[in-house]
């Protein structure tokens, strides 16, 4: 087991000094043990190369002084001749290439050659003058050359030729031990600098490493060095900065995720935090929905008690929120340090958060969903108190569910958005599941209203005419205009189909502009070859009476007709006559003056004071088909149509009945004397040339007929 440490400390080190830091220090210590060993090394081949040439000194005056010893006694006595045999042994040695004797006549005694030859030996001559020793360096060969005497008597001089390089060898080894001992010096050295470089760095890489981590988003961690040094003091300070910074963001979190008036989460904690669990509930298999809250009327509130009451309301509604959701066992997530660092729990916890204004969002269980929103709906019931002043107010919620009716939580939110204005549509305080194909149907409508305003520049809409009879005779005595929408895919268009649309886009007018100028075109096409008068009856709104311009253009284009009086009928419906406006009635006392008469349409359906109705000066009433289905079947609808005709005939004003689809109807009518009709019965509506096409079709047979 320690084996096994050691090793995995070694291998650390290794690592380690991989890094930038480590690696330029084990660099410098390497670049410096290595000068030191370099140096010993060649103090060290120096000192053993010293060793060396003295024992080659050595050797060579031990040879000289042998060779003296054993020569002086022959030289002495006069045997010289006799020392080849001396010479001879010391010849054996491996380093002794050649000795010999030179006598004082210069003659060579024991060499190889030549023995007893005169020939002069220069380096003999000079040692015999000196008096001293010799040398000479010839290629790989040392002469010496050195004098024998006794005492004052010179005898000649003993000449050594000696091999140097039989020490070669020795020298070799002492190069190549303290090389090979320098590299291992050098290999251990590295390797150990290696590991003093990556244990000094290790705390500074340690560092590093939290810095990274840090910077990634890990603030929850501390490092722990003790090197009693400034490296521990950085670590320490480190540390200090992670808990700072785990406050600053904490409070950075809570700004940036935590609404202001409420305390609760705000828009793009939820958007975040809702991204995450829906992520989570795709990969686990998990459900949830979602609750839309928008609070009735709230503006309401906000303009009569200030916004200061309206802040108010908005936190006492937050709060009754949480308390419905505790009241499920159901705990609120709160904003933390981080969106991560909250989880979501599927069965037990929920979200509550505004999404700004008067609009807050629940994300809860599947499962309680409809339970929490009707215990919403009952919690508000009960009144709000903020500055003594006692509140009602009312919630309505959209409720979608995942994955159900939305794969994506941008979509989820979107679908409970649509629920929740459902509910309101359906009458407010009351909470609507997401329907898809109501959904559909709305993106529709939005599509039509959005092609309107390019449908009126195209000049899209035209009038078709629905012809009016005499009861009586059955003769044309008038047509209504009404409204087509010509559209190039979804082809010919009701107005019941795009005129609430309109409205809603303040493109009434526009539209009125385009039936107003075809039905005065189509009276001056038509009026010159109609063998009796007829009256061209156009619809107009509220919207339409209350826009000066409209109203203006309208009167020139009436004045530039230039028809007979009485021609153009304006139709208003019953709830448009019996409204306060004066500027409505008087820009209708400026059509009744250009000419026009007034028709009250619809009659029958809405709510008619008398006597304001017998105060308006108009010239027609319109029953309501309503008022007419049972006529003939059933003895009261029968009474009240007769009852209304009596009234008109009272006031004077002519009276149409409209949806008139059988002879029955058609019959009662005439027993009541009702003056005009208009429905299926008499003829559909039509385009103008089909109008034109039948109105001849008709006088043509009556002129044969009466022929």
């Amino acid at each position: 087991m320690r084996t096994f440490v050691v090793l995995r400390s070694i291998a650390d080190g290794v690592r380690f000094a991989k890094s930038g830091l480590a690696r330029r220090l084990s660099f410098v210590f390497g670049a410096l043990i290595s000068t030191i060993v370099a140096a010993v090394i060649l103090i060290n081949v120096q000192t053993q190369l010293q060793l060396v040439h003295e024992r080659l000194e050595q050797r060579l005056a031990h040879l000289i002084d042998i060779a003296v010893e054993l020569s002086l006694p022959y030289l002495i006595e006069g045997r010289g001749a006799e020392l080849d045999l001396i010479f001879e042994e010391l010849r054996g040695h491996a380093d002794v290439l050649d000795i010999y004797f030179v006598d004082a006549v210069g003659r060579r005694v024991g060499a190889l050659s030549d023995s007893g030859a005169s020939g002069e030996d220069p380096l003999a001559r000079v040692a015999a003058e000196t008096g001293r020793q010799q040398r000479l360096r010839h290629g790989n060969r040392l002469q010496v050359a050195m004098p024998v005497r006794m005492g004052s008597l010179a005898y000649g001089t003993l000449r050594l030729d000696f091999d140097p390089n039989s020490l070669r060898s020795e020298v070799a080894t002492v190069w190549l031990t303290n090389a090979l001992a320098g590299v291992a010096f050098v290999m251990v050295g590295l390797f150990t600098s290696n590991i003093v470089a990556a244990r000094l760095v290790r705390p500074l890489n340690r560092l590093t490493r939290a810095t990274e981590r840090a910077a990634s988003g890990d603030l929850d961690q501390a490092i722990s060095v003790r090197t009693n040094d400034e490296i521990e003091s950085l670590a320490h300070s480190f540390n200090t900065m992670l808990v700072a910074l785990r406050r600053s963001i904490q409070e950075i979190h809570e700004v940036a995720y935590r609404d202001k008036l409420t305390g609760i989460p705000n828009r793009a904690w939820l958007g975040s935090k809702l991204e995450q669990i829906t992520l989570e509930a795709s990969a686990r298999g998990e459900c949830f929905s979602i609750l839309f809250l928008d609070l009735d009327d709230f503006k309401a509130v906000n303009d009569n008690h200030g916004h200061h009451v309206g802040d108010m309301l908005l936190i006492q509604f937050a709060n009754r929120l949480r308390d419905c959701v505790a009241g499920l066992g159901l705990v609120p997530l709160a904003v933390g340090s981080s969106l991560r660092s909250v989880k979501y729990r599927f069965d037990r916890d929920a979200v509550v958060a505004r999404l700004g204004g008067d609009e807050f969002t629940l994300v809860v269980p599947t499962p309680l969903c409809i339970e929490l929103a009707r215990r919403i709906i009952v919690a508000m019931r009960a009144p709000f108190v903020v500055d003594a002043l006692i509140l009602r107010a009312t919630t309505s919620i959209g409720v979608a569910r995942f994955p159900d009716q939305a794969a994506s939580f941008e979509a989820l939110l979107k679908h409970a958005d649509v629920a929740m204005y459902q509910a309101k549509r359906a009458g407010r305080n009351r909470f609507a599941t997401y329907d898809g194909d109501q959904h559909r149907l709305a993106l529709e409508r939005q599509e039509l209203a959005d092609e309107i305003r390019g449908a009126i520049e195209a000049d899209q809409f035209e009038i078709f005419l629905q012809p009016q009879f005499l009861v009586a005779t059955g003769q044309v005595s008038g047509a209504e205009a009404l409204v087509r929408w010509r559209h190039p895919e979804r082809g010919t268009l009701l107005p019941g189909t795009f005129l609430p649309l309109a409205a809603g886009a303040g493109l009434l007018p526009d539209i009125g502009r385009l039936v107003v100028r075809k039905t005065l075109a189509a009276a001056q096409r038509i009026l010159p070859s109609s063998d009796a008068p007829l009256t061209f009856a156009m619809n107009l709104s509220v919207d339409e009476l209350a826009d000066p311009d409209f109203v203006e253009d309208l009167l020139w284009r009436i004045d530039s007709a230039d028809l007979p009086p009485g021609t153009l009928e304006i139709e208003i419906t019953e709830n448009t006559a019996m409204s306060d406006g004066a500027q409505i009635q008087r820009q209708l006392e400026k059509l009744r003056l250009a000419g026009a008469r007034l028709a009250i349409d619809d009659f029958g359906v809405g709510y008619s004071n008398l006597g304001r109705l017998k105060g308006l000066a108009f010239d027609t009433l319109k029953l309501d088909r309503s008022l007419l289905l049972d006529v003939g079947e059933n003895e009261e609808a029968e009474n009240l149509m007769a009852t209304i005709l009596a009234m008109a005939q009272v006031m004077k004003a002519d009276v149409v009945a409209e949806g008139i689809e059988t002879t029955v109807q058609l019959s009662v009518l005439a027993k009541y004397q009702c003056r005009f009709f208009q429905g299926f019965l008499g003829a559909y509506p039509m385009p103008v040339e089909d109008f034109v096409s039948w109105l001849d079709a008709g006088q043509s047979s009556e002129r044969r007929d009466r022929a």
